[in-house]
């Protein structure tokens, strides 16, 4: 009977500190959540159509680039396949 006594008053002390660390951290952290990176919209905005620009034109040289015929593939024959 002791050790279900101790069992239980020692898992109530548990409980006690994970409640007073809940309250201790809600109470730190801030309500609202700021994204992170650009805060201003607009300027979020731009900046992904400054980089859908730039993919792009990495697309159109690699599209040139297939399109030209100048790629060529090289497969090894596998020497000793087991």
């Amino acid at each position: 009977m002791k050790t279900d006594r101790s069992i239980r008053l020692l898992l109530s002390v548990i409980a006690a500190v994970l409640a007073a660390n809940l309250f201790v951290r809600a109470g730190t952290q801030p309500r609202t959540a700021m994204a992170a990176g650009i805060p201003d919209s607009g300027a979020q905005m731009q900046a992904m159509v400054d980089q859908l620009k730039d993919l792009n034109k990495n697309v159109e040289g690699l599209n040139t680039y297939l399109q030209s015929g100048s790629l060529t593939v090289k497969v090894k024959d596998p020497k000793g396949d087991k």
